[in-house]
């Protein structure tokens, strides 16, 4: 059996831009877990057989729409405060990219697409850091592009 290529949690990017005319992207520190959902809503349609219509028809589904949903939560840098802060009060969209960073030829790449911060949660415990998690939910269509080579 040969072995998989599998890349460290730490490769998974959370990049978010600051909207600038040459736009940069960071990744806001702290954040120990990262990913991206992708959903898929459909309606469903019931097609019954023509030739046998007392049999049980099938049920079949069309694509309706696509979502995406980022999450994040770790320790609260406070590096990272005003980025999260700003981004979660603000009405305004942000381009974010959810990168896997690896070296690999022809492989890893990016989505991205324009997020608003829809939650941003800050909890501590007595003994422990302050923690925060983000949820990002998409404004529109989240592309993949594939790494350069």
């Amino acid at each position: 059996m040969a072995r998989p290529t599998t890349l460290s949690a730490a490769k998974l990017l959370l990049l978010v831009g600051n909207g600038a005319g040459t736009e940069v992207f960071a990744a806001p520190c702290g954040l120990t877990s990262r990913g991206i959902n992708f959903s898929k809503s459909t309606n469903d349609v019931t097609v019954p057989d023509c030739d046998d219509p007392d049999a049980p028809a099938w049920t079949e589904r069309v694509a309706q729409s696509l979502s995406g949903t980022i999450s994040g939560k770790g320790i609260l840098a406070m590096e990272a405060f005003e980025t999260w802060r700003e981004f979660f009060f603000s009405t305004a969209t942000k381009n974010v990219r959810i990168k896997l960073d690896t070296t690999l030829a022809n492989n890893g790449g990016y989505f991205e697409g324009k997020f608003h911060c829809t939650t941003f949660n800050v909890t501590g415990d007595i003994g422990n850091k302050i923690q925060v998690d983000i949820e990002l939910q998409n404004d529109g269509e989240v592309v993949w592009v594939d790494a350069l080579t």
